[in-house]
């Protein structure tokens, strides 16, 4: 699941990149069939919610971090405030 999730990662990055480009430059995103160019409000918009969509899926893809063993003892390694030897 790592590795899909990386993939996931790496999709919103370059969909976060081709949204930028396509509110700047939205000829950039012609429809080749058609030759209609999308609007800029439309480029930003859909592509906001495909960013969304994929870090929402890479983050729910991402391995929950290894917990550290419970002691029986708390602090028994540390030194406790107010219980250094006087």
């Amino acid at each position: 699941m790592p590795v899909t999730a990386g993939i996931f990662s790496v999709l919103a990055l370059v969909l976060a990149l081709v949204t930028i480009a396509g509110v700047i430059a939205p000829s950039l995103l012609r429809n080749r069939k058609t030759g209609a160019v999308p609007k800029r409000l439309s480029v930003l918009v859909w592509g906001c919610i495909a960013v969304l969509v994929t870090m929402i899926l890479a983050g729910s893809l991402i391995p929950a971090p290894a917990t550290a063993p419970a002691t029986a003892g708390a602090g028994t390694n540390e030194a406790e405030s107010g219980s250094a030897p006087r």
